[in-house]
């Protein structure tokens, strides 16, 4: 299996300096990964480095079976599923950030320092 470039590129050309193995190519207005060359950075680094340094988020070089040739976008145009993985990712993590704490150990600490600190803004 290989590394293969999908409809969430955004062209930024990233991976291109960045693969060891120089098995992403490109003709100027679409990118692929040579399968022959690619080796998902094996005995070279702990993750492929294409996908290290995508900015989509794992959208633009996800483990497939084949390689895909995907046209560049311009600086100007993005794809809409590009967007639509962000807004999706952005919501669940703001969705996190807005749940209750699972832990009770943390408020539990929070709520005894906060009580300490006040003891000692009251009692000079």
């Amino acid at each position: 299996m290989t590394y293969a470039i999908t409809q969430s590129c955004i062209g930024c050309q990233r991976c291109l300096s960045a693969c060891p193995t120089e098995a992403i190519q490109t003709d100027g207005t679409a990118f692929w990964i040579d399968v022959n060359r690619c080796n998902q950075c094996q005995g070279s680094h702990g993750v492929p480095q294409c996908w290290a340094v995508c900015p989509t988020n794992e959208g633009c070089v996800p483990l497939v079976a084949a390689a895909v040739a995907v046209p560049l976008n311009s600086g100007s145009e993005t794809s809409p599923d590009y967007w639509e993985s962000w807004f999706a990712t952005y919501t669940r993590l703001v969705g996190r950030l807005q749940q209750p704490e699972q832990s009770g150990y943390w408020r539990h600490w929070f709520d005894s320092y906060s009580q300490s600190v006040t003891r000692l803004q009251t009692h000079p």
